[in-house]
């Protein structure tokens, strides 16, 4: 095998991928187009609430716990709560006050609230963002009387500690000082689910480079004139290399800015925190990046030196990227129970690895040996695709024009 032209095809394949306009799009434009989807509408809401509450705040000319109290609940306040109370003798001054513009709305406990636990808002203006101001304290005051006035009776849970039954540090791997499975709050879940997300595209998509590259070159009769100078072996060597290369330049672009771009403001603020990924993880994540990519690239290789054109090769491709699949479809079974059976036989199992282990990774907790195994594992089976590829990466194969069809690969599989 010749060095210098293995060199000669990763060049070309690199200066290919830059000159296209799409490779900078999905680069760069992207991930500022999903953090655009994905933030606009959360600011849109925090803004609307912000201006709802403003709202009922500016129309509040009294107290903002106007309250009738039918059923003789209310006898203790607290005296840091007295001046937001205002208690109306009946229903009728209540509705007098609301339609005066004197109160915003009021809240009437019914006679039978004892037997009901009905209480209810009246006003003029409901607000479905915010509901009707005031209703927190007033459940505070209920329950405080109805304990007799013992505020830890009113409020027995003062603070909820939680403890992980996950690893301890010491022997486990994955992002320092994070929650993980039921313990991890909706930041901590979107982060890992990025993480899953970012890898499944950027491999799916570098290794569907493989198959455009090959039978794009099938195509206009460019793999004539290269295998004139260029061993089959040569060509997928370097193919395999440079838009791998490619692959790995885009999976860091994404990876540096996935947790504040892609998953929003609550994993943005953890991250600026110090509590984001850590740098062990970005290593984990190239090494299993590199090795998942060559599986796919050889199998996707593979396809394209049999598909005579890009329209038949893309028909098995879905086939080939399902084990990348599954883990994205059951991305609930990560969050929810990462260190289970199912979840760890994924992260180990080679075929969905690269994308099952990062995101428990991402979510922190895992045996140290477990992220070892599975790259041992993947690196053998990314060894057997590139040699079973090379065998599909002909002369004869790579000039055919024969249609693809799935007694054609098991034959090619055979060796006929």
């Amino acid at each position: 095998m010749n060095t210098r032209n293995v060199l000669k095809v990763i060049k070309y394949e690199i200066v290919s991928m830059m000159r296209k306009p799409s490779f900078w799009f999905f680069t760069f434009g992207f991930p500022v187009m999903i953090m655009a989807f994905t933030l606009a509408p959360q600011l849109m809401v925090r803004d609307s609430i912000t201006e709802a509450s403003q709202t009922l705040m500016s129309a509040t000319q009294g107290p903002s716990v106007p309250y009738v109290d039918l059923a003789g609940i209310v006898e203790t306040i607290p005296d840091d709560m007295k001046a937001g109370f205002r208690q109306f003798p009946d229903e009728a001054s209540a509705k007098a006050a609301l339609d005066s513009g004197e109160i915003p709305h009021y809240f009437l406990i019914p006679a039978d609230f004892r037997q009901t636990g009905t209480v209810v808002g009246v006003t003029e203006h409901p607000s479905p963002m915010t509901g009707i101001n005031g209703s927190g304290p007033l459940d505070y005051v209920l329950r405080l009387n109805l304990a007799g006035g013992d505020p830890v009776l009113a409020s027995p849970v003062a603070q909820m500690e939680e403890r992980s039954l996950a690893p301890a540090s010491g022997a486990s791997v994955g992002t320092e000082g994070r929650p993980s499975g039921r313990d991890a709050g909706m930041g901590d879940f979107l982060l890992p689910f990025a993480v899953m997300f970012i890898l499944f595209f950027i491999i799916t998509m570098s290794a569907g480079f493989m198959l455009q590259s090959v039978t794009r070159e099938k195509e206009n009769r460019t793999a004539e004139l290269l295998l004139t100078s260029l061993s089959p072996r040569e060509l997928m060597l370097g193919k395999v290399i440079g838009l791998g290369a490619v692959a790995l330049f885009q999976m860091g672009v994404w990876l540096g800015g996935g947790q504040l771009v892609l998953v929003g403001g609550a994993v943005a603020a953890s991250a600026l925190a110090g509590q984001g990924l850590s740098l062990s993880f970005f290593l984990w994540a190239i090494v299993f990046f590199i090795f998942g990519y060559v599986v796919y690239a050889a199998a996707l290789g593979a396809l394209g030196a049999l598909a005579p054109n890009m329209r038949e090769g893309s028909q098995f491709t879905f086939v080939l990227l399902i084990p990348l699949l599954i883990p994205l479809w059951l991305n609930n079974v990560f969050f929810n129970d990462p260190h289970g059976m199912f979840a760890t036989v994924l992260s180990l199992f080679p075929l969905t690895a690269p994308t099952s282990m990062m995101t428990r990774l991402a979510v922190g907790g895992v045996a140290a040996w477990q992220p070892f195994a599975a790259l041992a594992g993947l690196i053998i089976t990314a060894y057997l695709f590139v040699l079973l590829a090379a065998r599909f990466f002909r002369a004869d194969t790579l000039l055919s024009g024969a249609s693809i069809s799935w007694g054609r690969i098991a034959g090619e599989l055979k060796g006929r």
